[in-house]
């Protein structure tokens, strides 16, 4: 290309090559440097593809020698997931082979590519920050810290909270945090109506968008795996999973996804976790607080209304409804559901520790600092 390109426009006309690179095909940072005019701009190329709107395909960038960005965001494996994805062998070491699958537009279409004022860009996804962690690791007050700070809403991602009435025995938000910040997803269902991780998926979705129209943050909370990674990846469900199963209507046949997608772009995850002892005393703490609050009248009024409900599996439900049918004592209820919720702790951070994406916060104050690193360029 011949033309001379004003720096102001060189980040713009890079994105404009970038967004028309061919799904399975890449372009190096040299080659898109010398197209846009900039033979020695290499370097400048890199750094935009590193950081520059993921909703873009910068995954389609890489080095002269196929080498994948070890600044992409999530790094090399993000990097390489987002090329399989499109069906692009990557080798052990990161690299593709350049020679394969390099795309080379032809000057006149590069520049038609540039100078076309009626080039539309991809509309980019609105922030999402997302908190996610085992049960009593404290993301909901993490959540209430960043949405106060920020200006965000809260989205409860949660199996249980979605239910009509059960308040104590799911940790449910208080009236008086869901009256200082907006919450959703709260009170959907009746303890007898049907709830997925479809469902959940639709709405959250929904609210994520209303949310970001109101000019406000959206924030996920919880520790619902299926239900955060269905927002995520963008999980697809197949056909015998899309349906309620006729014979048990409250849930999937099989919830289980046909495909995953690469990550949601423009997202933070942050993970809340503690050692397993601390984690232990902080769930025998409310365990004693919810049976305080009243959580065996809430249980017997679940039973007697809705007793074929789906919501009665939850650890603490299912504890002291033994308790009710003289199985067992209340302190006995007590311990199996501390017993019950510690190792429902667990297989959440064994769900959650096989995504490569989280931060994990030591503590709120880091976990405040990774929003404020993520938020800065949409401030």
């Amino acid at each position: 290309m011949n033309h001379q390109i004003r720096k102001s426009d060189f980040r713009k006309e890079v994105e404009i090559l970038v967004a028309r690179i061919p799904k399975g095909r890449v372009m190096t940072y040299g080659q898109l440097a010398a197209l846009c005019g900039r033979p020695r701009a290499a370097r400048i190329v890199g750094g935009i593809a590193h950081f520059g709107d993921p909703e873009l395909p910068w995954h389609r960038v890489v080095n002269k020698q196929g080498g994948l960005a070890s600044g992409y965001p999530g790094g090399k494996f993000a990097h390489q997931q987002h090329l399989e994805s499109e069906g692009v062998e990557v080798s052990d070491d990161y690299c593709v082979d350049v020679k394969k699958l390099l795309w080379r537009p032809g000057d006149v279409e590069a520049s038609a590519m540039v100078l076309n004022s009626n080039f539309q860009r991809p509309t980019p996804k609105p922030p999402l920050v997302v908190i996610v962690g085992p049960t009593a690791s404290g993301k909901s007050a993490l959540g209430m810290q960043l949405a106060k700070k920020f200006g965000g809403e809260i989205i409860c991602a949660d199996s249980r909270t979605v239910y009509k009435g059960l308040d104590i025995g799911t940790a449910k938000p208080s009236q008086e945090d869901q009256e200082t910040i907006p919450h959703h997803l709260l009170d959907v269902v009746d303890p007898g109506e049907s709830f997925n991780v479809v469902d959940f998926k639709r709405l959250a979705n929904q609210a994520i968008n209303e949310i970001s129209a109101r000019g406000k943050l959206p924030i996920m909370v919880g520790g619902s795996g299926l239900y955060t990674d269905a927002v995520l990846f963008d999980y697809e469900f197949s056909a015998p999973s899309a349906p309620r199963d006729p014979q048990n209507p409250r849930h999937l046949h099989k919830e289980a996804p046909r495909s995953r997608k690469p990550l949601r772009p423009d997202t933070l995850i942050i993970g809340t976790s503690m050692e397993r002892h601390e984690l232990k005393k902080r769930i025998s703490k409310r365990v004693e607080g919810m049976i305080e609050a009243g959580l065996a009248e809430e249980v017997r009024w679940l039973a007697q209304k809705f007793p074929e409900s789906k919501a009665l599996q939850a650890p603490g439900y299912r504890a002291v409804l033994r308790y009710f049918e003289n199985d067992i004592s209340l302190q006995e209820a007590k311990n199996l559901f501390i017993q019950n919720d510690y190792r429902l702790a667990k297989r959440q951070m064994t769900w959650f520790g096989r995504n490569e994406y989280i931060q994990w916060a030591k503590d709120q104050r880091q976990a405040v600092e990774f929003a404020t690193t993520f938020l800065y360029k949409y401030r």
